[in-house]
């Protein structure tokens, strides 16, 4: 409020306080002079403490107006900024297929532009223990881990096929991954889930698969224990979710009605820094909830502490759902799965047509649809491969259907 616009109120409560003091004796004829004197300067004292009271007030909700203005522009900044990092990625291929001899200013210009700032803050913080923590793991272990093609099966299936690679140490795999973060060379590759008998596409689970400079890729089997003890899985998941939240704008530009798959580690669903922020962004943005399930894994789920408990209520609440994976027992609690907002739960197709014998002492497979519905839980089976592996299936009255039947993963374009 303008400085002039402040006096003018002031005078008018001083008005309003000297009118009592003179009026207020003639209208009450047993008040003096001195006490209406006194009851005039009260209700201008006040006036003006209220007055002051109230604009505070309006300028606080103002200040808590712009914040929240400028949090949503900061996040959708950092959206644009990964669009940008994988446009000039692209046009930095294009140049080193020119020439790998070129120019180096633009070499220098594109990787400023790629750097992702709080991976890199992350990066920064975990190196040294990075460092120290593979190494010792390699000495323990003996072990030198292969870079190999990523092929077969659908936990393996988001990489292109490529020819085994020498053997690396862990130090190398993880200086990989700090680069392949760094340098846009984390991709996203989608599988459809169709909806069975008919086929339908109806949802997309999202893979990530990490290239090194010269192309060769390396799957979560080979990298993810790596990066667990080296503090960079919630790096690799939050340039997951971000590439889920473009899949899902992409998407809806288009008038498309799918909703993404994406797993989530329990470290990072553990790690308060990461959820706290992830929380902020998604109530700023509810309509992200609907089109995204967040996938976890049945040990950890079952094995979650208390904070990791709490992590998934907050999001229950925000109105996502999820989905159970790697089901490697039937012997669970199907109402309690289903109050904890789980409304899908995926098994492979081998457990349900040739279930190993601790697997019947839980339930007959041929009742899991049945004790599923009774929760209101959907079931996906995953690896289906063969026409007879569906013909058998479907005796089971599958919900949803996930495999090379019906298409293998692809690389996600989102320039």
């Amino acid at each position: 409020m303008p400085l002039l616009l402040h006096l003018l109120f002031f005078a008018c409560y001083l008005l309003l306080a000297s009118a009592v003091a003179v009026l207020a004796p003639r209208v009450v004829d047993w008040l003096s002079p001195q006490t209406a004197l006194f009851a005039g300067g009260s209700l201008f004292l006040v006036s003006i403490l209220l007055h002051i009271v109230l604009n505070q007030s309006d300028r606080q909700r103002r200040i808590a107006d712009e914040l929240a203005q400028m949090r949503r522009q900061t996040r959708e900044l950092a959206e644009d900024l990964l669009a940008t990092q994988h446009q000039t990625m692209q046009m930095r291929n294009a140049v080193d297929e020119v020439g790998r001899h070129g120019d180096a200013r633009v070499s220098n210009v594109v990787a400023e532009v790629k750097v992702l700032q709080g991976l890199i803050e992350s990066f920064s913080r975990n190196m040294a223990a990075s460092r120290s923590e593979a190494s010792a793991a390699m000495n323990m272990t003996g072990k030198r881990p292969k870079l190999v093609a990523v092929t077969g099966g659908l936990a393996e299936a988001s990489a292109p096929s490529i020819a085994p690679q020498d053997d690396f140490d862990e130090q190398h795999i993880l200086e990989i991954v700090r680069e392949a973060l760094r340098l846009d060379r984390v991709d996203v590759y989608l599988q459809p889930i169709v909806s069975l008998p008919q086929r339908r596409k109806r949802f997309y689970e999202c893979y990530t698969r990490i290239r090194d400079a010269d192309g060769n890729v390396i799957g979560p089997g080979q990298y993810i224990d790596i990066a667990e003890r080296a503090g960079l899985v919630s790096a690799i998941d939050n340039m997951l979710l971000f590439r889920c939240v473009q899949l899902i704008r992409r998407s809806q530009q288009r008038n498309y009605d799918t909703a993404f798959y994406c797993n989530i580690s329990a470290s990072t669903l553990g790690d308060t820094q990461f959820f706290d922020d992830f929380t902020d962004f998604v109530v700023e943005n509810p309509d992200l909830a609907p089109k995204l399930h967040f996938e976890f894994g049945q040990a950890d789920i079952e094995s979650a502490p208390p904070e990791v408990q709490r992590n998934l209520a907050r999001l229950a609440e925000l109105g996502f759902r999820f989905s159970l994976d790697q089901v490697t027992h039937f012997d669970f609690n199907f109402a309690a799965l289903a109050e904890r907002h789980f409304r899908f739960v995926k098994v492979h197709a081998d457990r349900l047509l040739n279930p190993p014998d601790d697997l019947l002492d839980d339930i007959d497979p041929r009742d899991l649809r049945t004790a599923l519905d009774r929760a209101g839980i959907d079931m996906i089976v995953e690896r289906i491969e063969t026409d007879e592996q569906l013909l058998d299936l479907l005796d089971y009255d599958v919900d949803y259907g996930q495999g090379y039947l019906f298409g293998e993963p692809r690389l996600s374009r989102l320039g």
